[in-house]
């Protein structure tokens, strides 16, 4: 399977090479591989056949920016020969795009063959790339509409990447000749290589010099660390400043000098006068600086250094000739045992008969920076859904895309969740992300047309942001007058620009996702699929996406198309019902709700926008706006059943953590609470725990406690919902406050008092966690169990990690100090630790495991019902515990949801996870697993409102 993932891959090195061969943008010279005055492009795309995918070239060659040919990195620093010249590289890039598409039929015919082989590997554990495979055979069958569709792919790949290369550059461009251009990570890298040393060697050296010297005390104040990642960072800039690419050391030295008294200062000032530092601090960077350096010191206990103080330039001198000992750089990067160079050197020179002495970088500064600029502006390309059939999963490192690789875990940047990929059979997990990834989907072109419609009429519709800013409040008149109305004003002006400039980043993002919906409106799409570390499925592209906002689920319907059917015909009413709200009561009320509405249905299909706009009171609108047109087109049709539908219709479970934790516990009650047990309605838990506070409520207000009586027939639902949602994802007593008093404010209006709002929210609290406890007596055990075994394996030093049913490690990264902030008044230095030599955060590894073991058995249920669901023929796709496929085969998957559920829960998981703990962890002794209680698990498969 290697060998088949580096065939497949081929085509991705010539695309990294190709962008990596780029440096930084000459403005004189550009490349567009658009451009209409090359004959030779412009014959191929009019040879092109279908219209659609020339128009989208047409599209891309108008609106696509420039792939520029770079610049050098910094003008007139680089001597001339180091890098291939404009020229040459503008050649050996075209040779390479045509390749590049040379290739296209070649490895059209391997896409097509790797499906086949991945499949049958993943499936019957066989390596089948043994046999001869004759590709020629293979290409004869390819269709031009098929190589077209490959064509665009690229296309659509290289468009994502150009736009991150160019959104770097343009920071890039934007920084240059500015002292804030070593914030970018690329820079910052490498001076932190440097600097955890580097202080070590300072502290040592710091010690001989007299302690008794100003600026020694000066020195020592401001922290030892703070000062070398000034100096690196004042050394570094310098050498990369346009135009500047050498500097007198003495200017070198004595700016290094200001900044850090300035730094001093500054901590004295927000010690002893905490208003002016932070007044001060508002100030840009440089200005601040300034403004410490020059700060009147009458009222201050501070050393003070005259302006023209030696000890500014001996403490400069200091740190720069320790920057000069021992900051060194390989002469052959990437070579073990290469020697190592000074990375700074002192050139001396006479001028006017007068010597001087300036800083010079190593050459090898300036590649490790560029190096790092290739892969930053590379990587976090916004990619695009697909038009193709995503490539198949077969190493944790080849994934889905043609050419721009994706890692198939979320990691964050944790080498050991990478690690723990490597060795294991993920051969399960490969096969549900190909499988949800492999999900056609279209345009709803009919959503689409109102929703551009909305937006060009102002937006402000359903979740749609509006396109005209929020003003400002009048200015009252006696402002001049009232100290008091001055803050007020000022209160609400803030408060407004911050709602402008939320909205102006939702404009952005809804203008985008639009943009992508038209892009993809004649195209089938797809949404390849990688996961995070424990197990849940997200898609890759970004933006537009089943996982988005309701907007971005309105626009999405699956490709193909299914006669609804008797039970199909119900199922898009029940769908409407649910969307609009009403999803508390039984299926057949439902029903009734949208046969009652069919008026209002009709009326919001036909006019959307100038209509009754019933749609916009649901609690998803542009959903519900979407179902009614799919309705009200059956209905229209003359024969609903046989009506070709291809809207997705979901099955969302009942607060699903609970749902595990109650059949991992076998909790009765519970289990009933949650839908687990069969019944005639279906069972709201919110509504559940609420009516148990309200008892104690009652009862307590019977005994004279002013807090119950003013909650006497207050307590709903939504008083307690987020708190009884996110019990089974570890929330804590102070969250559940938090929560609680939220939902208090939000209920009852800000007026309050709010010492009466905190008590009363740390009393509605407790009450809540105590009948959760009642309720779920099985779960809340097992939820002690589980914070009882990390703490043991935390206070031990290891992760808590554990497999999943399906094989996927799992490893809890958290540890700490990994990453922590050193501020100073230029900027905040990040200081990243390796995360394996970090001692074990014991307190988040308890809080977290409960939650991501719940989360993990959800993502392996929603795994096994989508390779069911394929085994079977049946479309599907989901949003965690929320389950989509057809109105057709809706009863269908809910037979196979149900019985892959009690399957899961049929196995000995607990059991399993404590032997695996004793295994792993031979030296912890472990408490006994607690009693599970008498729920029949089978019964699951009885209940209608489960999944509903």
């Amino acid at each position: 399977m290697i060998r088949l993932g580096q065939n497949l891959r081929t085509i991705s090195k010539i695309k990294l090479q190709n962008f990596n061969s780029y440096k930084y943008r000459n403005n004189n010279n550009k490349l567009n591989i658009f451009n209409s005055n090359n004959k030779n492009e412009n014959d191929k795309i009019n040879n092109i056949n279908d219209p659609n995918f020339r128009k989208i070239i047409e599209d891309v060659k108008e609106n696509s920016k420039e792939i520029e040919d770079l610049k050098e990195l910094f003008p007139g620093y680089i001597k001339d020969g180091e890098y291939l010249e404009t020229q040459q590289r503008l050649k050996e890039t075209k040779e390479k795009l045509i390749d590049l598409e040379k290739s296209f039929v070649e490895d059209m015919a391997k896409l097509n063959k790797a499906r086949v082989v991945a499949q049958n590997f993943l499936i019957d554990s066989e390596d089948k790339i043994e046999h001869d495979i004759d590709w020629q055979n293979d290409v004869k069958g390819i269709s031009d509409k098929e190589m077209n569709l490959r064509k665009l792919q690229t296309l659509l790949e290289y468009e994502a990447l150009d736009d991150a290369v160019n959104r770097y550059r343009d920071l890039m461009e934007d920084s240059e000749g500015k002292s804030f251009v070593t914030s970018f990570k690329s820079i910052r890298d490498v001076l932190m290589q440097w600097n955890e040393g580097l202080a070590e060697k300072v502290q040592k050296d710091l010690l001989k010099k007299d302690q008794d010297a100003p600026w020694v005390t000066i020195l020592k104040t401001v922290t030892v660390q703070k000062c070398v990642l000034k100096s690196l960072n004042i050394i570094v800039g310098k050498c990369l400043l346009k135009d500047k690419y050498d500097f007198a050391t003495h200017i070198v030295a004595e700016n290094i000098g200001v900044s850090v008294y300035a730094e001093y200062k500054s901590l004295i000032v927000k010690k002893q006068e905490p208003k002016a530092y932070k007044k001060i601090s508002k100030l840009i960077p440089s200005s601040a600086l300034k403004k410490f350096y020059n700060i009147s010191t009458d009222n201050l206990d501070v050393v003070v250094l005259p302006p023209d103080s030696k000890d500014i330039l001996a403490l400069g001198e200091f740190l720069v000739s320790r920057v000069f000992k021992y900051c060194t750089i390989q002469e052959s990067l990437g070579e073990d045992g290469s020697h190592q160079s000074p990375a700074f050197a002192i050139q001396s020179h006479y001028s006017n008969g007068a010597r001087t002495t300036k800083v010079i970088p190593h050459k090898n500064i300036f590649k490790l920076i560029e190096s790092g600029h290739a892969i930053r502006e590379t990587g976090g390309a916004r990619l695009f859904p697909m038009v193709i059939k995503p490539l198949p999963w077969i190493t944790p490192t080849e994934g889905p895309y043609l050419h721009y690789k994706v890692p198939i875990m979320r990691t964050n940047g944790s080498a050991m969740q990478l690690r723990t990929l490597v060795d294991s059979d993920m051969s399960l997990i490969y096969r549900a992300l190909n499988i949800l990834g492999e999900t056609p989907w279209v345009i709803n072109r009919e959503v689409y047309t109102v929703i551009r419609e909305a937006w060009s009429n102002g937006g402000g519709i359903g979740d749609i942001p509006k396109r005209t800013d929020f003003e400002y409040p009048e200015i009252p008149e006696e402002l001049l007058f009232d100290h008091e109305a001055r803050k007020e004003l000022f209160k609400k002006e803030q408060r407004v620009k911050n709602l402008n400039f939320n909205l102006h980043s939702l404009r952005c993002d809804t203008n985008y996702k639009l943009e992508v919906a038209r892009k993809f409106l004649e195209h089938t799409l797809y949404f390849p699929h990688n996961i995070d570390f424990r197990g849940r499925s997200y898609p890759i592209p970004p933006h537009l996406n089943h996982l988005g906002s309701d907007f971005c689920r309105s626009l999405l319907k699956f490709e193909k198309s299914l006669p609804l059917g008797e039970s199909g015909f119900n199922w898009l009413k029940i769908h409407v019902a649910n969307l609009y709200g009403v999803d508390k009561i039984p299926l057949n009320e439902r029903l009734e709700f949208t046969e009652r509405n069919l008026e209002n249905i009709f009326d919001s299909a036909d006019s959307p926008l100038n209509g009754g706009k019933w749609w916009l009171k649901a609690d998803n609108p542009w959903q519900t706006l979407a179902a009614c047109i799919e309705l009200t087109k059956a209905i229209r049709s003359g024969n609903p059943t046989e009506f070709l539908s291809n809207l997705p219709i979901h099955q969302d479970g009942t607060c699903n953590g609970l749902q595990h934790y109650a059949a991992l516990g076998g909790d009765v009650w519970g289990a009933e609470k949650v839908n687990l047990l069969p019944s005639d309605s279906p069972q709201d838990v919110y509504s559940s725990v609420a009516q148990l506070v309200e008892q104690i409520v009652e009862q307590d207000a019977k005994d004279g406690n002013e807090i119950a009586k003013f909650f006497v027939g207050k307590i709903d639902r939504k008083l307690v919902k987020q708190t009884v949602m996110t019990s089974v994802y570890g929330v804590t007593y102070i969250g559940a406050r938090e929560q609680i008093e939220n939902a208090i404010l939000e209920k009852f209006g800000t007026e309050l008092d709010e010492r009466f709002v905190f008590n009363a929210s740390t009393y509605i609290a407790k009450n809540t966690f105590a009948c959760l406890n009642n309720m779920f007596v099985g779960a809340r055990s097992i939820m002690k169990w589980m914070t009882d075994c990390a703490s043991l394996i935390a206070k031990s030093g290891h992760c808590v990690t554990w497999n999943t049913p399906l094989g996927l490690p799992v490893a809890q990264p958290y540890r700490k100090g990994g990453k922590y902030n050193i501020k100073t008044l230029e900027c905040d230095f990040v200081v990243i630790h390796n995360d394996d030599l970090l001692q074990v955060d014991t307190n988040r590894q308890r809080s977290a495991f409960p939650p991501n073991f719940i989360h993990s058995l959800d993502s392996t249920h929603m795994f096994l019902t989508a390779m069911s669901c394929y085994d079977k023929g049946i479309t599907y796709s989901s949003v965690h515990d929320s389950y989509w496929t057809h109105a057709s085969t809706v009863d269908k998957m809910n037979d196979i949801l149900r019985n892959e559920f009690v399957e899961l829960h049929k196995q000995p998981i607990l059991e399993r996870l404590l032997e695996w703990f004793q295994v792993r962890y031979p030296d912890i002794r472990f408490p006994k697993l607690p009693k599970k209680g008498e729920l029949d698990i089978n019964k699951v498969k009885e209940s209608r409102y489960f999944f509903h």
